[in-house]
């Protein structure tokens, strides 16, 4: 990856947040509406995959490039800090063949995802390195490479105080103190500072308004509202 491209986070990792906050409302699972099931993907051999179909709030969080050392484990690059991805947290994994496409609502949309119970997985050189329960050799690993990782929304761990999950800031509406509607999060972004909400209003204008506490006055994410003391203007 070249050092010239902007480090963007994608939704569905943790972020603190920076600054003091009037209030927070904790939310209720988020969870996307589902969409009819893609046509089957084909199966690489010997996956290790468990039976049952896939939940409908999925978030794309990392994808395997290769396979570690020779008892099955496999190489995993988080789409964040490998130490602060929730893939280190959860032993239920969906995996799928190739890079998914993410729309406005960070909803996956390509190939049905297959269930991937995972033994183990740590940290390793800047990557994840997991431990599938039915690979066992090295064969078996190196068939899962360019697979895209995904995990249900409701499996994530609770965030802590002042922290947020981007999947759930997208799809919330953003107002400032006077009520003038701003527009609502399509995307949330990071080039190294802060975390940027991106916004689209019914209009088509967009926005982008950091999130830090100078400017966020609270989040009720069980309403998906924002308020935010920003102009209309800017």
């Amino acid at each position: 990856m070249s050092n010239a491209r902007p480090a963007r986070r994608p939704a569905g990792q943790g972020v603190k947040f920076r600054g003091p906050i009037a209030g927070i409302t904790p939310a209720a699972p988020v969870v996307d509406p589902g969409t009819p099931d893609p046509p089957e993907a084909s199966s690489a051999a010997n996956q290790p995959i468990a039976e049952g179909g896939p939940p409908p709030d999925l978030v794309a969080l990392g994808r395997i490039v290769d396979a570690y050392g020779i008892r099955g484990w496999v190489k995993v690059e988080s789409y964040n800090r490998a130490d602060d991805s929730v893939l280190g947290q959860i032993r239920r994994w969906w995996i799928r063949p190739g890079q998914a496409r993410q729309g406005v609502g960070m909803q996956v949309a390509q190939a049905k995802p297959l269930a991937c119970e995972i033994e183990r997985v740590r940290s390793h050189g800047g990557l994840l390195v997991a431990k599938p329960n039915s690979s066992h050799d090295r064969d078996t690993a190196i068939a899962l490479k360019g697979f895209e990782v995904l995990a249900s929304r409701h499996d994530f761990p609770a965030s802590a105080e002042d922290e947020f999950y981007w999947r759930d800031l997208v799809g919330c509406e953003v107002v400032n103190p006077q009520s003038h509607q701003l527009g609502r999060v399509f995307a949330v972004e990071d080039y190294g500072a802060h975390p940027i909400l991106r916004l689209k209003s019914p209009e088509g204008q967009e926005r982008m308004i950091p999130f830090i506490g100078v400017y966020i006055v609270s989040v009720d994410l069980a309403e998906q509202r924002i308020i935010a003391d920003w102009s209309a203007d800017y």
